[in-house]
């Protein structure tokens, strides 16, 4: 049986525990739909570039025995629908440096309008720990195994670890991810390792509008930089984002 297999399957008892442990007590939960436009989207395949709009909707949920999140973005050019599912079990909780560790695991999906040749799920694997950095809301750390679907041209399984964080001062709010990922032996030779940093500042309007019961209102702007973006040698997307953030 092949590693990517057993990858997969190891993942199966993992998201069921999960799903099931969904009944236990939700400490907190957040919803929001977002919008976001920017003109400098990167196709490293064919080395162009072109204006795109992405609707966004994320969930993201704390819960006594550890964290979901969920996002499924709508792109109105390439992709038409890329998401991530994490569940993420904790397995060590303290008041020291290292806040808790858990159990990282996540699915991303996508699904373009080449047809079912350009559909794609990878599995990723691994551990994370949410550190206790001053003024941060939250500083995690993961390492992942990526199971990745190699679409027919033979790409292997790879490596990527993600920090993810958010600072907020009053209405201010400043979080975002960084990836990195090594490269990839494939049919064609491989594909180069990289990475993708992508902050988002933001300010809350809703006190102003005078919204301030229906959550916050955000808006401000996303930066994307992605190194040899899907991992095309020399091909790196540098790209500003208007962006409108509703959480409910």
């Amino acid at each position: 049986m092949k590693i990517k297999t057993i990858g997969k399957l190891a993942l199966i008892p993992v998201l069921v525990m999960g799903s099931s442990a969904a009944s236990a007590k939700m400490l907190w939960s957040d919803f929001s739909l977002s919008l976001l436009t920017g003109q400098d989207y990167l196709n490293p395949f064919t080395e162009t570039e072109d204006d795109r709009n992405v609707f966004t909707f994320e969930h993201a949920s704390g819960h006594t025995w550890g964290g979901t999140f969920l996002f499924v973005d709508r792109l109105s050019n390439g992709y038409d629908t890329y998401g991530e599912f994490s569940i993420n079990p904790d397995f060590y909780k303290d008041d020291g440096f290292i806040k808790n560790a858990f159990v990282a695991t996540q699915i991303e999906f996508g699904s373009a309008s080449g047809g079912d040749t350009s559909n794609f799920n990878h599995y990723l694997a691994g551990v994370g720990v949410n550190l206790a950095i001053p003024g941060f809301s939250y500083f995690n750390v993961s390492y992942y195994r990526r199971f990745q679907n190699d679409l027919g041209i033979g790409r292997s399984d790879n490596n990527q670890v993600s920090v993810t964080w958010r600072f907020d001062k009053g209405d201010f709010r400043v979080d975002g991810f960084l990836d990195v990922v090594d490269g990839a032996d494939d049919d064609f030779g491989g594909t180069e390792s990289g990475f993708n940093f992508t902050p988002q500042i933001k300010y809350n309007v809703a006190p102003l509008l005078g919204l301030n019961t229906t959550g916050r209102l955000d808006v401000g702007m996303e930066y994307v930089y992605w190194k040899n973006k899907y991992g095309v040698k020399g091909q790196t997307e540098s790209n500003p984002n208007l962006l409108v953030k509703w959480h409910f």
